[in-house]
């Protein structure tokens, strides 16, 4: 499983990074609080996931797999709660981060960085421009800020050392720290772009019922279905 680290942002470095680098959309709804699982449904601009993660003995496993995007807009009809942000991505050396602007449930700020294995992520070292790190705190993860929303959230104060810093990233120039300059991405960069995220198709103007219990138990299945074409004969 992918292990990612997240650290609060300055509000206003955060507003440079999407003027200067664009972002693109996302939303996201979960289901709620099961004591096992968490699933939730994630719409981008150009795709819809279904997404799950169980405990497991060796710990957390996270599942996905794509569906259309009317299905996922029924999906998040009947959610417990959604997040809605924009997200920007940023080259740190070779490796690729991500800069999140929440509209929704409340304005806040995030850089995150995705690494693959523990040892990795402690090897990172955050910039001057990050504020503080939040990854062992539950509340600032999108399940509880969806579901729960934040209580109170002070902005990240705005030094010169941290604009500094993110100026001298925006122009590829920084100091050589373990976990940055020698990794390089493992995915294709994400293509930036500002179109917004498709809104439901019109209807009948009603909004869309459906039982929680059959939405989920259908949404099992079709990610069930997905993993078995993908494994081996």
């Amino acid at each position: 499983m992918t292990i990612r680290r997240r650290f609060l942002l300055a509000s206003s470095l955060a507003r440079l990074i999407q003027r200067e680098r664009g972002g693109f959309r996302q939303i996201e709804g979960f289901f709620p609080d099961q004591r096992d699982r968490t699933s939730w449904v994630r719409l981008e601009e150009n795709r819809a996931l279904l997404i799950l993660r169980t405990a497991g003995p060796y710990g957390d496993v996270e599942e996905q797999t794509e569906v259309p995007t009317s299905h996922a807009h029924a999906l998040l009809d009947v959610c417990a709660g959604e997040v809605d942000y924009a997200r920007a991505p940023l080259a740190i050396g070779q490796r690729q981060i991500f800069v999140d602007q929440f509209t929704r449930p409340k304005a806040l700020y995030f850089v995150s960085a995705e690494f693959e294995n523990e040892e990795e992520a402690r090897g990172f070292g955050p910039l001057a421009w990050f504020g503080p790190e939040v990854t062992a705190e539950a509340r600032y993860s999108n399940q509880s800020l969806a579901l729960r929303g934040v209580e109170q959230s002070l902005d990240v104060p705005l030094s010169d050392a941290a604009l500094d810093s993110l100026l001298d990233t925006l122009e590829n120039r920084f100091p050589a720290q373990s976990g940055i300059a020698d990794k390089r991405p493992t995915a294709k960069p994400v293509s930036v772009t500002r179109a917004q995220v498709a809104a439901p198709a019109p209807g009948n103007g009603q909004p869309s019922k459906a039982n929680l219990s059959d939405v989920e138990a259908a949404m099992m299945r079709e990610m069930e279905r997905t993993l078995q074409k993908g494994k081996p004969e």
